[in-house]
């Protein structure tokens, strides 16, 4: 408490994050808390530069094309896995950042996620922050009255929600919640409308139906032809990187904003300091994305680390089935 400015200073030295730009101190530490006081002022930097590569632009170390990075796991079917390598879920990035680009995405929009722990997701979470976006998420459980109460404060650009969902071997159509979404935002002026995520790729729900709504096919067609290439957006340390909620228990619930260098210093601490995270780790984090604990669990990509993406009841088969998981993975 008596030492922010030298610990933080020593962790920042240590953590080999991609920047650009110097800082002259960490931190005025005789200014009030509630004049929000800028940290590391000068440095620059970027979210998904620093999960896509290593300790400076372009570096590839640990996170080499052919390795894997990311394994999707869906309830029920731990016998189809889907691997992702480094290369590819660089490339597939690079597509959604095109994308994006192409449907009015600009440094400072929100996009919004109501979706499951997928890849979609991630891939989303990741161009957004490479274009200087600003990214929430919620879990597609919440319902329609939650989920407005916590878009409606953030004024997203666009909010990207899965067209099922599968719990305890129910399935749920979430076309009626795309419509209240849709209906629920026509008052927004910045929103631009919904994109339907298949939960089943080879199976899209039809949305042609549901008012200001697109399935992901239509908006990544917008992405420029024959380039998957990544130009990242370096923002000031203290420049908002994810907006998530407080509880909603005690009214509306409330927006809570982590910077981006706030959170790759304090995930870098965590990461290899607390948890020894390094090109040879296996994380599996069971969370929603309703929770801070799936910005905590994607962090591991930072260190090379694989990060396998668990989505459903963690009962099924039976109450074993993520503890099997996790010794058939390790």
């Amino acid at each position: 408490m008596n030492n922010r400015s030298v610990f933080w200073d020593c962790c920042w030295r240590y953590s080999e994050i991609i920047h650009e730009g110097f800082y002259e101190k960490v931190v005025d530490e005789h200014a009030r808390m509630d004049s929000v006081p800028e940290w590391f002022y000068g440095v620059r930097l970027n979210f998904a530069e620093n999960m896509l590569f290593s300790r400076f632009a372009g570096d590839k170390t640990g996170k080499e094309d052919s390795k894997i990075a990311v394994t999707e796991i869906r309830e029920g079917a731990v016998d189809r896995m889907i691997h992702l390598s480094w290369g590819e879920l660089r490339r597939r990035v690079g597509v959604m950042t095109q994308a994006m680009r192409a449907n009015r995405v600009r440094r400072g929009d929100r996009i919004a996620v109501c979706a499951a722990n997928s890849i979609d997701t991630l891939l989303i979470f990741l161009a957004s922050t490479a274009l200087g976006a600003i990214f929430t998420s919620m879990s597609s459980d919440l319902g329609l009255k939650g989920i407005l109460d916590r878009i409606i404060q953030t004024k997203p650009r666009w909010l990207f929600i899965d067209d099922l969902a599968v719990y305890n071997g129910k399935k749920i159509d979430l076309r009626p919640k795309m419509t209240g979404i849709a209906q629920g935002m026509q008052s927004i002026p910045e929103f631009e409308g919904v994109v339907s995520l298949p939960r089943v790729s080879s199976q899209p729900a039809d949305v042609s139906q549901v008012p200001n709504t697109c399935p992901l096919s239509s908006y990544l067609a917008k992405a420029r032809p024959s380039t998957d290439a990544i130009k990242f957006e370096r923002v000031n340390f203290r420049d908002p990187c994810v907006i998530v909620y407080s509880s909603g228990t005690t009214g509306p619930p409330k927006c809570i904003v982590h910077s981006v260098g706030g959170v790759l210093l304090n995930g870098h601490k965590e990461g290899e300091l607390h948890t020894e995270l390094g090109p040879e780790s296996v994380t599996l984090q069971y969370t929603t994305t309703a929770w801070i604990m799936y910005l905590i669990a994607v962090q591991a990509l930072r260190f090379g680390s694989r990060v396998i993406l668990y989505d459903g009841s963690p009962f099924l088969p039976d109450a074993t089935a993520l503890v099997r998981l996790a010794a058939k993975e390790r």
